[in-house]
């Protein structure tokens, strides 16, 4: 009988966890983040190519190149958000569909939230081509790429939690590392990469923190769903009895 007393108490707290546990699993479910930073990765291996293209012929005088590369540029970004967007709707299907509730949006919000993510894409295009045409020197591109790209992070996370993945610490991981990648480059340590591999300057800051913040995000997801089937379990032994 005494045993029976002290395991009731322990399965009722179990039993409050469960809401606990649903929300870490929901917001660290980032495979459809982990796919489209992948798709990111191989894309920015092409359009590598493209600016180097558009380099060449702004300096050769080919002006129509220059522009038929650029607008190349814009359809492969277009093209990540439609491919990650596709993706996502297919995962985690043998696990159920589960949605946070995020705060309602206003019409202000929304709106605030287009003109934040067209003044990335407008940053991002100037500042690359910028780069190309060798106004921003090379190893200084991320650095200058900070400005807006952390601010962009943190503003995201705040504005879309806690719907966005990846959630919690990990939305703030990802713009640090990128943060002190930065200081490091302009502090001087020697963590820049020469040709052939000068690519990986902007591709380990972007692509790698962010997939290796998904793939905590994922591991911390299965730690998540394996503490919430234990508590459900603990629900369905009590309502037998």
């Amino acid at each position: 009988m005494n045993v029976e007393k002290n395991q009731k108490p322990q399965g009722v707290e179990k039993l409050k966890e469960i809401p606990k546990w649903t929300r870490l699993y929901a917001e660290n479910r980032t495979l459809p983040f982990l796919i489209s930073m992948s798709t990111f990765l191989f894309l920015f291996l092409g359009t590598g190519g493209l600016f180097y293209v558009a380099g060449k012929a702004y300096r050769t005088g080919n002006q129509l190149l220059f522009w038929i590369c650029i607008f190349a540029v814009v359809l492969v970004v277009t093209a990540i958000v439609l491919a990650a967007r596709f993706i996502e709707r297919r995962l985690y299907r043998k696990e159920g569909q589960i949605t946070l509730a995020a705060p309602e949006k206003t019409k202000k919000g929304r709106t605030a939230g287009r003109v934040a993510g067209l003044l990335f894409g407008a940053c991002i295009l100037i500042s690359v081509t910028l780069g190309v045409l060798g106004y921003i020197p090379i190893k200084y591109m991320q650095p200058v790429s900070a400005i807006y790209v952390v601010p962009f992070i943190v503003s995201i996370g705040i504005w879309q939690r806690p719907s966005v993945n990846p959630a919690g610490f990990l939305a703030w991981l990802w713009p640090t590392l990128y943060a002190i990648h930065a200081i490091l480059i302009i502090a001087g340590v020697p963590i820049l990469f020469h040709k052939p591999w000068t690519a990986l300057n902007m591709l380990i800051p972007i692509a790698g923190y962010g997939i290796l913040c998904g793939l905590i995000g994922h591991l911390y997801s299965r730690y998540a769903l394996k503490k919430l089937k234990t508590a459900a379990h603990i629900e369905e032994n009590t309502n037998e009895q």
